[in-house]
């Protein structure tokens, strides 16, 4: 597992409970890789965002003002951070198997079995 991967791992485990900004997917995933040593920055957010979405991992959601409703496809790049996102069928299915690759514990604790992953 690289880094792009850890990072994408980390946004749908975010995203698989409930509807997620990328302000406070962002926020939660730079918290838990930091104990891995690896610092994230939005476009990392915004890029695993746009992957999951375009995979069919996750979809997007524009939740107001105005009527609720699913984005078909990525939002619109300028209101990209007004959107939330949230985890599909095929990305809890997927998350399943990712989610062995995890390298921290319940409480966010780095496993003795983890090792540090290239940059890529």
């Amino acid at each position: 597992m690289n880094r792009s991967d850890l990072i994408r791992l980390a946004v749908l485990l975010e995203i698989s409970d409930d509807y997620e900004e990328p302000v406070h997917v962002h926020h939660n995933v730079s918290e838990r890789l930091k104990v891995c040593g690896i610092a994230t920055e939005p476009e990392d957010v915004h890029r695993a965002l746009t992957d999951l979405v375009q995979s069919g991992l996750a979809r997007a959601y524009w939740l107001g003002p105005g009527p609720e409703q699913e984005v078909h496809g990525l939002p619109p790049p300028d209101r990209f951070e007004k959107y939330y996102f949230l985890i599909t069928d095929e990305g809890h299915r997927t998350l399943a198997i990712w989610r062995k690759e995890w390298p921290l514990d319940d409480e966010d604790e780095l496993l003795p079995t983890w090792s540090p992953i290239s940059d890529v």
